[in-house]
């Protein structure tokens, strides 16, 4: 009988000797490959690896998330600095570009052009769903459709009665604290006006607030202070989930503040719920003074029904009740002198009223020629009332008054940090004419599909535009004959510009030209 051959199986060959004593390397050099290999791509092979920029930016994220974060909104004025380096245009993250140069304006806010936004820009304030939080061009057109008509000049003259109403209640109300030797909160009570407005537009009834005398209702502080988490929560979206995640009574427990945020994100889709339901049993009645609202324009209007959903439309309405509230209420400054901007939180560091108020008080010269046109234009009488002002087709065309607003404006600077767009299918083109860059005559194409951005706190100092741009200085509106001048109000990023700028700006100044 044959005996077989002994049978050898095969042995694995051992790990090199250091790997076998540990281990966890083998599973950790897969992932150092995979980051060295995106280090490579990211600094020599993306498609915007040509633009000028710190090497560190255009490596990781982290490094806007340390000017941003760690040192509490210094990003914007960084981004100053490396342009005073860099020239007009720089890589700021591995995936975008900023540009400080004017005349680049009309190219990145087209209004003929499709353009995008990242959602690095959205992501952190929630904006999923709603017409400011669209990534693409088409969505954004489908949502703005319904909304077009409502935020038109025409449509938000005929708010006048409604406003005019309000400014009745916040002028009873700031009467009551004559004499009481207390201060008056202005930007609440401007923030109770301006909730009053937009909710009434929204919904077809306001929140009451000017009906409370104290205005201690304001809802400023919820939304400054959810605001305000929009830089963490940009830059750690875990912390994002978490926070929407906790209890109630942890939120309150950790800022009362943010609990109010939280309940009025509740109550916002309270009353979205309820008009969807009066509108389908045919109870909704909008008040007189608006008839047309946003939200029924939306839920009568042929969009797509998962457009009208209540999640999304919940969205929608936090989204135009916060900005038409802080774009009004925020004060941006304490004197008549800017001084340098400590923060670049993306939120809406408002324009309007209080900023305006505040520069105002700051600067008799310019509160006295006010004063005396609006003196001129509007006689005073023994029995005048705020309900005798004149319409704003008439107030719009005092220059001075005009000036002062435009002003107000610039130093609001409405969204402070930069607004990206992404040209979809276009490249841009921009040439380095700047005398101090070091790329001076250089011409630069922008890869379609790039989100570059720009700064209204950039554009609204840029001293080739606005002269002693720190100053409040109406005159620089008006021509030498005291006129209206509009060769500026191109360069007014207020409130963006192109197809994708803030329809709530009309609520805030009803004329804006593009």
């Amino acid at each position: 009988m044959r005996v077989p051959a002994k049978i050898t199986l095969p042995v694995e060959a051992p790990l090199p000797g250091f790997l076998a004593q540990h281990p966890y390397l083998a599973l950790a050099l897969p992932l150092a490959l995979w980051i060295l290999c995106r280090a490579i791509y990211r600094l020599f092979f993306h498609p915007i690896a040509k633009f000028p920029g710190p090497k560190l930016a255009g490596l990781t994220y982290w490094y806007e998330t340390y000017h941003d974060f760690v040192r509490f909104g210094e990003y914007t004025e960084t981004l100053s600095k490396l342009h005073d380096k860099y020239g007009p245009i720089i890589r700021i993250n591995p995936d975008e570009l900023h540009v400080r140069d004017p005349k680049f304006i009309d190219t990145l806010y087209s209004w003929n052009s499709k353009r995008g936004i990242s959602s690095w820009f959205t992501a952190p304030f929630d904006f999923d769903g709603t017409y400011f939080g669209s990534l693409t061009h088409d969505l954004h057109r489908t949502r703005r459709a319904p909304l077009q008509r409502l935020f038109s000049r025409p449509m938000v003259m005929k708010l006048e009665p409604l406003i005019k109403q309000n400014i009745v209640k916040l002028y009873k109300n700031v009467e009551t604290w004559a004499g009481t030797g207390r201060p008056l909160p202005v930007v609440d009570a401007i923030s109770c006006f301006a909730t009053d407005v937009i909710t009434e537009y929204c919904f077809g009834q306001s929140y009451g607030f000017l009906d409370d005398p104290t205005m201690k209702k304001s809802l400023y502080n919820a939304i400054h202070k959810g605001l305000g988490s929009a830089v963490p929560f940009r830059h750690f979206p875990l912390y994002q989930k978490l926070f929407y995640s906790l209890p109630t009574w942890v939120i309150e427990w950790m800022n009362p503040d943010m609990e109010l945020w939280r309940a009025y994100r509740v109550d916002i889709r309270t009353q979205v719920r309820k008009l969807k339901k009066d509108i389908a049993d045919g109870t909704f009645k909008p008040s007189e003074s608006t008839r047309a609202t946003v939200f029924t324009e939306i839920l009568n209007s042929n969009m797509p029904e998962p457009e009208k959903e209540t999640e999304r439309l919940s969205r929608e309405a936090q989204v135009m009740v916060q900005a038409g509230i802080e774009t009004v209420s925020w004060i941006h400054l304490p004197t008549a002198r800017a001084p340098k901007l400590t923060t670049s939180a993306p939120s809406f560091r408002a324009t309007g009223i209080t900023t305006n108020l505040t520069y105002l008080i700051s600067n008799p010269r310019a509160l006295s020629r006010l004063r005396a046109e609006l003196l001129e234009a509007i006689p005073p009488t023994p029995d005048s009332s705020p309900a005798d002002l004149p319409p704003w087709a008439t107030l719009e065309q005092l220059p001075y008054l005009s000036a002062c607003v435009l002003e107000g404006l610039r130093l609001g600077y409405g969204v402070v940090t930069r607004l990206a767009r992404i040209a979809e299918t276009e490249t841009l083109v921009l040439t380095d004419d700047e005398p101090q860059s070091p790329h001076r005559g250089k011409t630069w194409s922008i890869p379609p599909g790039t989100p570059v951005g720009m700064s209204a706190y950039h554009v609204h100092h840029d001293e080739r535009v606005f002269v002693n741009s720190r100053e409040y200085w109406p005159e620089r509106w008006l021509d030498e004959d005291g006129k209206r001048d509009r060769r500026l109000e191109g360069y007014l990023l207020s409130f963006s510009k192109g197809s994708r700028h803030k329809g709530v700006r009309m609520l805030v100044k009803p004329k804006v030209d593009e």
